[in-house]
């Protein structure tokens, strides 16, 4: 007959299939240990994130407020953690895969600062164990090196701690538990990695099945377009790194300022940036999404001023860009060969916002829009006239806009 943990176990395995949060299966596992009679006061979840920021991500649940609460540290504060002295530290690093501490024996609470603040917590018992996940990854040069994968603990406050036939049972959870951690992990990796790379609304549509060539659709969007000034003479000029420093301090001030107003970045282009402002995406009216372009634009400006305050100050030559916007319908998907494709826009519409993009250098303006794109946005700007494009046959009308 199948047992509390054979029950546990059959319904963690249940889980990995669906599509629940880590952090409600934590909540409904040790709910599950409780009601079976389990003395259970405490739960954490530790585990390495193949991430580019995120470098460890734990959860602690605790049975008083029956909450569970998530952490993040980042990967430079990891780096730092050279000498981390905690169970799942120890386990980390290989130096064991299972830990059981009686919190009521001086000799054990001394093994790691953790187990004297969990003992003065009134903890009797203590047990961890983990699993790798795979082959062994260099995800840090310091902490648990070439260590990827997840760990569990399980904490009492019962005066005659936990049974052995407790310690048995949460034993067997810990590989089926790791197995919904791990495809977790997986879910949480492949949409940030997306969102990271591919941006927040493209890399939802690649992880919602948009993912042949050919895949993708017409919407209507304001577009921005943005173009380092100089990149050629400053790639001369500087050394390797500082030049590299400087393009990504030309990319923090454009693409964050987009994405911190509701853009989507599609693509770093050499030294240019070329993002969208879907009208469909977001529920606002078109002047608003228009409104939003522009105002990521003139925040660009802004916070390259802030740039350049330091980088003078530091000998170094200003940040120099130019932004068009322009509004259009676009061929939203995906592009290229049948074994490498990009998911992007495309159209006139794009080389249309290109196009005004050049035209700042000729009319020595920073920031210009076509008249199609003032037409739809609230703020009125400084009319620039009618202008010839190359590739387009009727001139087009352009606007310029304050920088703040």
């Amino acid at each position: 007959m199948a047992d509390l943990f054979d029950n546990i176990i059959a319904w963690l395995l249940d889980r990995a299939l669906g599509d629940e949060s880590i952090e409600s299966t934590v909540s409904e596992l040790c709910t599950r240990l409780v009601d079976g009679g389990v003395p259970l006061a405490r739960a954490s979840v530790g585990r390495t994130v193949l991430h580019p920021v995120i470098g460890l991500m734990d959860m602690a649940w605790d049975r008083e407020t029956g909450k569970v609460e998530t952490n993040a540290l980042t990967r430079d504060v990891v780096r730092g953690m050279t000498e981390f002295n905690a169970p799942f530290g120890t386990m980390s690093r290989g130096e064991t895969d299972r830990i059981f501490a009686d919190l009521t024996d001086p000799a054990d609470v001394a093994r790691y600062p953790l187990f004297a603040d969990l003992a003065e917590q009134g903890i009797t018992a203590y047990f961890a164990a983990g699993r790798t996940y795979g082959h062994r990854q260099e995800l840090f040069d310091t902490y648990g090196k070439s260590f990827r994968g997840g760990s569990v603990s399980f904490a009492t406050k019962r005066f005659s701690r936990f049974s052995k036939t407790d310690i048995e049972g949460l034993e067997r959870l810990v590989a089926p538990f790791c197995i919904c951690l791990r495809i977790a992990d997986d879910r949480f990796v492949a949409n940030e990695l997306m969102g990271t790379y591919l941006g927040r609304i493209t890399g939802q549509q690649v992880l919602s099945g948009h993912i042949e060539r050919g895949d993708g659709q017409q919407i209507d969007c304001a577009i921005l377009y943005s173009d380092l000034r100089g990149s050629v003479d400053l790639s001369q000029e500087l050394d390797t790194q500082t030049y590299l420093d400087t393009v990504n301090a030309y990319f923090d001030c454009v693409a964050t300022a987009i994405t911190d107003h509701g853009g989507e970045v599609l693509k770093f282009i050499g030294d240019g940036v070329l993002a969208i402002f879907p009208f469909e995406d977001v529920k606002r009216p078109r002047p608003n999404m228009c409104a939003a372009a522009l105002a990521s634009a003139q925040e660009a400006f802004v916070r390259a001023d802030h740039t350049n305050k330091a980088r003078l100050n530091n000998g170094l030559p200003p940040i120099q860009f130019g932004i068009g916007l322009h509004v259009g319908t676009v061929i939203y998907g995906n592009v290229g060969t049948a074994r490498r494709l990009d998911f992007t826009a495309t159209g006139p519409a794009v080389g249309l916002a290109s196009r005004c993009e050049g035209m700042t250098r000729t009319l020595d303006t920073p920031l210009l829009a076509t008249g199609a794109f003032a037409d739809l946005c609230p703020t009125t700007g400084t009319e620039k006239g009618a202008h010839s494009m190359r590739g387009f046959n009727d001139p087009v009308e352009l606007v310029s806009y304050p920088l703040a």
